[in-house]
């Protein structure tokens, strides 16, 4: 647990992962989502505390944002469904590098090992 920084996590988060009480308690920059200019994919499980209404608010706030939910899983949605969860990452990692190398041929971003 020494390695894990918990006095840095209580002090910015707070004793739990459910209550927000330490220094970022208040802190919001969901107006800043729209600066992002990556591919970004959101995923959540449609039982994750990370709830899929909330992931697709947030999913809303960034333009060209992707999400997918994951039925009958959790938080733990990479974990509880492996195959469809490297599916779909290999998926968006495929369809943002052919993106990316029409929009900018002399210069693709490779995301792959």
């Amino acid at each position: 647990m020494e390695k894990f920084g918990s006095e840095v996590y209580e002090q910015m988060w707070g004793s739990s992962e459910f209550t927000i009480t330490g220094n970022l308690k208040g802190y919001e920059r969901v107006d800043l989502l729209k600066e992002i200019s990556v591919p970004t994919l959101f995923t959540c499980g449609h039982y994750d505390e990370a709830t899929p209404s909330t992931t697709a608010y947030y999913h809303s706030m960034l333009p060209e944002s992707e999400i997918v939910v994951f039925e009958d899983a959790s938080h733990q949605h990479h974990l509880e469904k492996p195959g469809e969860y490297l599916e779909v990452v290999r998926n968006f990692i495929d369809k943002t590098e052919n993106r990316q190398m029409f929009n900018n041929p002399l210069n693709p971003i490779s995301l792959k090992n």
